[in-house]
């Protein structure tokens, strides 16, 4: 892991920690912020603006604007640079000057742009963007400060960033090594509210409230982002008794990350464990604590308690987040993962999450209730969903994509209580209509052991190198799930779902059956073995994945789907919000 101030000491003490920094913050360039800007002092002088996405989370930048030389020629100018996902100021824009070509009929393409100097444009707010030129002194132009200019038309409704950075509030103190960077340490027992002007950086735990006697809450702002400092553990942890409430949107999601990724060119190389994740405590029950008083407690961080008797109980709204290079290992089999839930209730809403290249789990439950639609895991460094402790909630709608050397594991590593194989309750989670894909490392796609339950629906398995399918520490996995002959279908059970995998089914040695007639038995229906025909993650035309949905039980969190798999054919959910998801719908 590197240290991040370490890292920028030299340049600190060479030009003053403002500037060590100089092209970080919270606000994101990108198409929401396309638009003719103008200067209210200046009658006419302005700049169309507009990026194109590249695809890596980068943005290409063009401004144009029709002026004059020095000789009073008429011209057009062409600002031409390309601004990293969270860079707010370059200071190196091209300037290019454009000359012949034609807008009559025929249309003639004008010549290749020659350089003639460079910009810096700062963008303040959807509404403000400064921009000055520098030019060459063989131009032909004098250096003109277009100054602060203002959106013509008045902002993009899509657009989030509606303020302008001016100092850090009172419950947080400036960073110091970057502009617009505002720290945040210790135990909030109050309401705080992370607005998407700053960059927040997590300095140590962060916790948000104590345990239910002195109740927090933190609300985020769509588009916020959230780094770490570097040091041993930077994560965000919210107490039993406290709430979050983060709601992204489809073009302004929520990100947790590394203070190395997109923020400046010099210093872009982010890497999974460059910080902790998102953890959220609740007081559902947990069968390591299934009576009062209730203490079970963190395996990072023995201290942090968590656990109870309210099932129902709302911990309050996540959605439309990215947690990106998370995952802390204290100790082996001690880690916080990118997202992590410890007796989370039912009552808690969260929906569009992604995981991208953690050093663990993508998302890890030890018990509680909680239900999760639309997931998404993208290469990471261990097991992408992972279930212990009698965790019982819903999973709906998700695609785990695992690498080519993140350190990737299990789809599924589920789990009920490695202590006690039948403590009660019994991990018995619903999954359904999700797509997982395997890469050249890890282990299986779906894995059941401890005495877990686990009932999957609607699901597609492919690609994983030692099986699709594994039961462990028999015969309490087994046994929990009755027999193929009589299966306990409230604990155990595949409905419609497709695996592809060299090897099919991976037993216990010590197994009283087969899982392979498990997965075929009678009492269950739409299951096979065989190619899904997907192209990336998307079922292709005559894919059997398009067909063949089975309806779920459950208690009315689930969509009932015709098809098998997280996609319909028509539409990716996974578009617009996530970030590096490719091999979807064109």
């Amino acid at each position: 892991m590197k240290t991040f101030l370490r890292k920028f000491a030299p340049l600190c003490a060479a030009v003053g920690a403002v500037v060590a920094f100089d092209a970080s913050a919270a606000i994101k360039p990108g198409e929401t912020m396309n638009d003719a800007y103008y200067s209210q002092s200046e009658d006419g002088r302005g700049l169309v603006v507009r990026f194109f996405p590249l695809g890596d989370g980068s943005q290409l930048f063009y401004g144009a604007l029709y002026t004059y030389n020095d000789a009073g020629e008429p011209t057009w100018l062409i600002l031409s640079g390309t601004f990293l996902e969270h860079q707010f100021e370059s200071t190196e824009v091209d300037i290019l000057q454009f000359e012949g070509g034609s807008f009559g009929f025929p249309y003639t393409q004008p010549g290749s742009g020659t350089s003639v100097g460079t910009a810096t444009v700062r963008l303040n707010s959807c509404n403000n963007v400064y921009v000055s030129l520098d030019m060459n002194d063989s131009s032909g132009f004098s250096d003109v400060e277009l100054g602060e200019l203002e959106t013509v038309g008045g902002p993009s409704e899509q657009c989030v960033y509606e303020r302008e950075f001016t100092a850090c509030p009172d419950f947080s103190t400036a960073f110091g090594a970057i502009p617009r960077a505002c720290t945040l340490n210790g135990v909030y027992n109050e309401d705080i509210v992370l607005t998407n002007e700053i960059t927040w950086v997590l300095d140590g735990l962060v916790r948000i409230g104590d345990d239910n006697a002195n109740p927090g809450t933190v609300t985020i702002e769509p588009g916020t982002v959230i780094i770490g400092a570097q040091n041993a553990s930077d994560y965000l942890y919210v107490s039993p008794g406290s709430q979050i409430f983060a709601n992204g949107t489809p073009a302004a999601p929520i990100v947790i990350t590394s203070p190395q990724d997109g923020f400046d060119p010099a210093f872009d190389d982010p890497q999974p464990g460059d910080l902790g994740g998102l953890v959220v405590s609740g007081n559902a029950p947990s069968n390591a604590c299934p009576d009062a008083p209730y203490n079970c407690f963190s395996e990072f961080d023995q201290t942090q308690r968590f656990g109870g008797n309210d099932s129902t109980e709302s911990s309050g709204e996540i959605s439309f987040f990215q947690v990106r290079y998370a995952g802390i290992e204290f100790q082996p089999n001690a880690e916080v993962n990118s997202f992590t839930f410890q007796g989370v209730g039912s009552g808690t809403n969260v929906h569009h999450l992604q995981a991208f290249r953690g050093q663990d789990d993508g998302i890890e439950f030890f018990g509680g209730t909680v239900n999760v639609r639309y997931m998404v895991v993208t290469e990471g460094g261990d097991d992408a969903v992972d279930w212990d402790l009698g965790y019982s909630g819903g999973l709906q709608f998700g695609l785990v994509i695992h690498g080519e050397g993140f350190g990737e594991d299990f789809g599924i590593e589920g789990a009920s209580n490695p202590d006690s194989f039948d403590a009660s309750p019994r991990a018995t989670p619903t999954l359904a209509n999700y797509t997982f894909l395997g890469g050249g490392n890890g282990d299986s796609g779906i894995l059941f052991k401890d005495g877990s339950g686990g009932r999957i629906f609607n699901t597609v398995v492919d690609g994983f190198p030692t099986g699709c399918i594994e039961w462990d520490d028999a015969p309490a996995t087994y046994d929990a799930a009755g027999t193929p002959a009589a299966p306990v279908t409230d604990v155990s059970a595949f409905n419609g779902v497709i695996i592809n995998c060299d090897i099919s089914f991976v037993d216990d040695d010590a197994a009283p059956y087969a899982v392979g007639d498990f997965f075929n038995a009678g009492a269950f229906s739409g299951n096979m073995e065989g190619d899904p025909m997907l192209d990336g993650y998307w079922p292709m035309e005559g894919s059997p994945a398009l067909m063949g949905g089975v309806p779920v039980d459950g208690d009315g969190f689930f969509t009932t789907t015709p098809y098998r798999g997280a996609f319909d054919g028509l539409n990716d959910w996974t578009a617009v919000w996530t970030h590096q998801v490719t091999g979807g719908a064109d």
